[in-house]
């Protein structure tokens, strides 16, 4: 089986490092943010306009890919899922910043995740594309994601493991299971590989 997965907020808790580097750009900036959870967009869940998210992520946006850390039993998950599916990473981290991608690379090194192919956004959006074309190029079986959009398009086409956030709570479609943790994800895909 083809499991395409996504990287932020999905192997690595992502969010919450952007909202510990959030607080420490509050302090240097004199701001008293207030978070809504409920939001997935940076302007929306953080009430900045986009000059401010564009400074922020200028300054943070490298430190926290790199500072970022896998959820709980992510690294052992996919690497006992690699001996008998292929793993293809698909994300929305740009790879038109050598920085951003030097990063990806390095962290996914470090943790020495195992997988066949990075696939990474190339379009002139810095953080967000359809991940359905990329799905259908490489023929992926199922595919793991947490951004509501996404995964309401890619559950068109094909079944959709969703990690469990606020964000994405008013989400109720047929082809999509949420999944809380990397082991509830495991158990499904050893059931859909009988």
């Amino acid at each position: 089986m083809n499991i395409g997965i996504d990287i932020d907020n999905t192997i690595t808790n992502t969010r919450e490092i952007i909202l510990d580097y959030v607080r420490i750009f509050d302090q240097e900036n004199c701001l008293k943010t207030k978070v809504d959870l409920s939001q997935y967009s940076l302007e929306e869940s953080l009430m900045w306009d986009a000059k401010l998210i564009k400074r922020f992520l200028s300054t943070y946006l490298e430190d926290i890919y790199a500072s970022v850390r896998p959820k709980p039993h992510a690294i052992e998950v996919i690497t006992d899922l690699h001996q008998c599916h292929s793993i293809i990473l698909i994300t929305s981290r740009n790879q038109r910043d050598l920085s951003i991608t030097e990063s990806t690379l390095e962290w996914l090194s470090r943790y020495q995740l195992s997988y066949d192919k990075l696939v990474m956004n190339n379009t002139e959006n810095m953080h967000h594309f359809s991940k359905l074309a990329a799905c259908l190029e490489n023929d992926i079986d199922v595919m793991i994601e947490d951004h509501h959009d996404l995964s309401l398009e890619l559950s068109e086409k094909i079944p959709v493991l969703m990690f469990d956030y606020p964000y994405n709570a008013h989400l109720n479609v047929n082809n999509i299971t949420r999944v809380n943790n990397w082991l509830e994800v495991k158990e499904i895909i050893q059931g859909l590989s009988v």
